[in-house]
């Protein structure tokens, strides 16, 4: 087996084995070394093996961005199980929802009391599984699963991602190559590792072996900004909220960061022309990385927002060893600059979802995902998204995407952010007419803002309504609900 199609819990057992010593996983409480981190694992593997624990029993996870949450994600993997890491935004109903759909064998929580699960066993600390005297040869191959994802759930409906040791190592392998990240770099995540994106930090970690500085999240962007430059940080991850949150109270300042600042990889949202030309000012030598992607095929395509200024609409080209095309209904693909789904192939891509086997085999179909977004390609392959197919709005027959509608709201002073729905036509003659919810300032009126697109979008195209709200509902990982604002049109 090659260090490139190991299991990523191999991978960190054979870096702790080459250079131990080096400085590996950092929270607020600890910090430890690589070679730690690694007997660790072999100490809680063996902990759940002699709880009973057997090859592909789900272990349900909540926790926090720790050490502790780290060490026992590997320990899943080391004993041959399957994790399934639930973040401290899902709800107790849905917890409840999913535990009764993934049938776990164990729950465990690094803090019982915080978590939406009645029957969580506490996890012992990462210091306690460290002092085991031998190190467990991981039992997993790269055709185990590894990983059962559930969906954030913006179409309201949650799916169980099955991901295999093979495919969250090919993922961490593309994204360590597009992104560039060494063993020698230093990188900061307030992202949550329950989530694909923070989760995909953490495997990169495995894969690379550099220093990974756990952040509780991004509540305080002061102390983010403050941790980025006490670590004199090389890399960051984090989320376009994220990126909004330091323009405004950290600003210029946060070009101090930039002197140190080799890599930044952001993503799991749009990011607005503000905050992408803040980025492109303030940190001029840094390689931010802006990625395309779903559960189901992580880390699909990159831009690098210095690199592809010219094309600031793109969501970037494939990821090294990724496909993508542009397919029709019948997965014919079709050529540059006509808008069809985007069809993705790689070693990434999902095994298929828990338990909903005709699910799979309609997104599945010779090898490609079925990514059920819409897109086209230009002539130099770069990718541009019109929207999910589920979210395009029938306006009298004529098909309208709203992500380039809310592109246009947002470039509109005073409108710091927009979501676009189909809502019934109150003249009951369309069918469907577009409605915007708005966060804006006081200004500008909707009369202002409807003469504005009236200037750069057609006809049909043009919001009949609009609501203005205090903020758009979404994920923790900031993507927009448009499945609760369609919800709002219909009661």
């Amino acid at each position: 087996m090659s260090a490139e199609t190991e299991p990523l819990v191999c991978s960190l057992s054979r870096l702790a084995a080459v250079d131990g010593g080096r400085a590996g996983l950092r929270d607020s409480s600890r910090q430890f070394t690589l070679a730690r981190c690694s007997a660790a694992v072999s100490g809680g593997a063996r902990w759940l093996l002699n709880l009973g624990l057997r090859s592909g029993d789900r272990v349900v996870l909540f926790g926090e961005n720790s050490i502790t949450f780290s060490v026992a994600y590997f320990a899943i993997h080391a004993a041959g199980g399957i994790a399934v890491p639930i973040g401290a935004d899902v709800s107790a109903e849905s917890v409840q929802q999913l535990l009764e759909d993934c049938a776990p064998s164990l729950v465990l929580a690094e803090n019982p009391r915080n978590a939406s699960a009645s029957a969580a066993r506490p996890l012992p600390t990462p210091e306690q599984w460290a002092e085991s005297d031998a190190a467990l040869e991981p039992r997993c191959s790269v055709e185990n699963p590894a990983d059962l994802l559930f969906t954030t759930g913006t179409t309201g409906r949650r799916k169980g991602v099955l991901l295999s040791h093979g495919n969250i190592a090919s993922a961490a392998t593309n994204i360590n190559a597009f992104v560039g990240t060494s063993a020698d770099d230093i990188e900061v995540v307030p992202i949550p590792l329950s989530h694909s994106f923070g989760l995909g930090r953490l495997r990169c970690w495995a894969r690379i072996g550099h220093s990974l500085v756990l952040e509780p999240g991004l509540r305080n962007p002061a102390l983010l900004y403050k941790r980025l430059v006490d670590t004199k940080a090389t890399g960051l991850a984090i989320v376009p909220a994220g990126v909004a949150l330091l323009r405004r109270l950290v600003g210029a300042r946060f070009a101090e960061v930039g002197t140190h600042l080799r890599y930044l990889e952001l993503g799991s949202a749009a990011v607005s022309p503000e905050d992408r030309r803040f980025l492109i000012d303030t940190l001029p030598t840094t390689r931010i990385c802006h990625h395309y992607g779903l559960t189901e095929a992580s880390r699909a395509a990159f831009c690098e927002l210095h690199r592809d200024w010219a094309k600031p609409n793109s969501i970037g080209r494939p990821a090294p060893n990724v496909e993508i095309r542009i397919a029709d209904e019948q997965g014919r693909s079709l050529p540059a600059a006509e808008v069809g789904e985007i069809l993705v192939r790689g070693g990434m891509v999902m095994q298929g979802y828990w338990q909903q086997a005709e699910l799979t085999r309609g997104t599945l179909r010779d090898g490609w995902l079925r990514s059920g977004d819409e897109g086209w390609m230009d002539d130099d392959g770069y990718l541009y998204l019109r929207g999910r197919k589920g979210d395009l709005i029938n306006v009298g027959g004529l098909k309208v995407a709203p992500h380039e509608i809310e592109r246009r709201l947002c470039e509109i002073p005073g409108v710091r952010e927009a979501a676009c729905v189909g809502a019934p036509d109150p003249r009951g003659v369309l069918g469907q007419v577009v409605k915007a919810f708005i966060v804006a300032d006081a200004e500008p009126s909707e009369l202002e803002i409807a003469e504005r697109l009236r200037r750069v979008l057609p006809e049909h195209e043009l919001p009949r309504l609009f609501e203005r709200v205090a903020a758009l509902p979404k994920t923790e990982s900031g993507k927009i609900k448009r499945a609760e604002l369609r919800a709002r049109e219909v009661r």
